[in-house]
């Protein structure tokens, strides 16, 4: 797979597409997909919401390899549950790194060039589960618009939500329960 940590995967020709579509082809291991965030920040809280769409919109309808971790649970604690070495892990989650709010980026712990990658305060590397194996180990995150306190996304965060939310329900194969 094509990932790069050192760039974003996004903008208009959408790489993070791809690069999305191909990580859930692979159902030959467990794939867990975990939310994190602040919904009283605004869209720090954008994980959470791709997760709550998420479920919506798969319902039992989804492989049985891809477990959805609902919003519900802390990150710490999900996260120091999941074990790399056999599993993949797939992190949603609000990334300050461009600049350019909405943009869509999907990195892998393993080719992080930062050697202290953090989701949150919790520093992915020195999780166990996750060090043991940082290949198996991504992030989709939205460019923040506003980290104020306050609940809701703003708009051109939500749209990039509903972006993700629409290319993981496809690949997957769509479900059909829920709310679209």
């Amino acid at each position: 797979m094509d990932i790069e940590q050192t760039g974003p995967l996004a903008g208009p020709e959408r790489r993070w597409e791809g690069g999305l579509r191909e990580l859930l082809a692979d159902t030959r291991t467990p794939f867990h997909l975990v939310g994190v965030g602040n919904p009283m920040r605004c869209d720090d809280g954008v994980g959470l919401e791709i997760i709550s769409q998420l479920l919506r919109r798969l319902g039992r309808r989804r492989p049985k390899n891809v477990i959805l971790h609902p919003p519900t649970d802390t990150a710490d604690r999900v996260l120091s549950r999941i074990d790399c070495t056999s599993e993949r892990l797939l992190i949603f989650d609000a990334v300050e790194a461009s600049g350019m709010p909405g943009r869509i980026i999907l990195a892998s712990l393993a080719d992080s060039k930062f050697g202290f990658f953090a989701t949150h305060n919790v520093p992915l590397r020195i999780i166990p589960g996750l060090a043991a194996n940082p290949s198996n180990v991504f992030v989709a995150g939205i460019e923040p618009e506003l980290l104020d306190v306050g609940e809701g996304l703003s708009e051109v965060v939500r749209s990039s939500a509903d972006d993700v939310v629409s290319v993981v329900v496809s690949a997957l194969g769509g479900g059909t329960d829920g709310l679209p």
